[in-house]
Order: structure tokens, then C-alpha cells, then sequence
């Protein structure tokens, strides 16, 4: 075996880190790296099996957190936020914020990016 450089060595060791990595981390077949002065793009195939007799499911678009919020209208649901948890009928989805009408009768405005999950009751 031919005598290494120090950073021909380097190289070769993240390479093989980085082959180690994919062996057991992450799935995603498709990975790029980019070194200075150097560009190596792998396509591999690690054990993921894709029978030609199994069908792919379309594609789908996941719903926007409004979409949601615009079906859930005039139902019970909890929204948790950082600032804590509201919980009553969604009365309004506007924009940028929706009013929960509470139990006791009180009106919240949520602004809906501070939602972080919505739930229906």
C-alpha cells in the first residue's frame, strides 16, 4: 500500500467515518459532499428494498396548520402553545391568528405561530 499524505489519510478516514454513518444512521440514499478542492456524490443503495410489484403511494401534500385550524372551525379543541394551553370552541381562523371561545365564555386570541399543536376534542 502506497504511503499516505497526512491529509490524503484525513480524508480518507472521514470518508470512512462517513460511510459508517450512513451504514447505520440515516436512510436517505442520496447524499452529497463537499470538500474544498474536492466533490464526491453518492447514490447508494443500502438494503432498502423497492419490489417493482409494490406500488409507490402518491405523493401528498401535508395540510398547512390553517387548513386545519379552517376545518376544525366551530369544534372543540386544545391548542398548546409555549405560553401554556387553551382549551374551547374554535370560533374564528383568521390570517394570522384564531379566537377560542372558553367554557367560562372568555375570548382567546392565539397568534398561529405560536401555535404548536392542535387537538380536537
Amino acid at each position: 500500500m502506497a504511503n499516505l499524505t497526512e491529509s490524503q489519510a484525513n480524508l480518507l478516514r472521514l470518508a470512512n467515518q462517513l460511510s459508517q454513518s450512513l451504514m447505520t444512521g440515516d436512510r436517505d440514499p442520496d447524499f452529497s459532499l463537499d470538500l474544498p478542492g474536492l466533490d464526491f456524490d453518492f447514490n447508494l443503495d443500502i438494503g432498502e428494498d423497492a419490489s417493482p410489484d409494490t406500488p409507490t403511494p402518491p405523493a401528498t401534500t401535508p395540510d398547512t396548520l390553517t387548513e386545519v385550524l379552517l376545518r376544525l372551525r366551530n369544534e372543540q379543541v386544545e391548542i398548546t402553545t409555549p405560553f401554556g394551553t387553551v382549551t374551547g370552541t374554535l370560533l374564528v381562523v383568521e390570517s394570522d391568528y384564531v379566537v377560542v371561545v372558553e367554557a367560562s365564555g372568555a375570548q382567546v386570541l392565539v397568534r398561529i405561530d405560536k401555535i404548536e399543536l392542535v387537538s380536537e376534542l
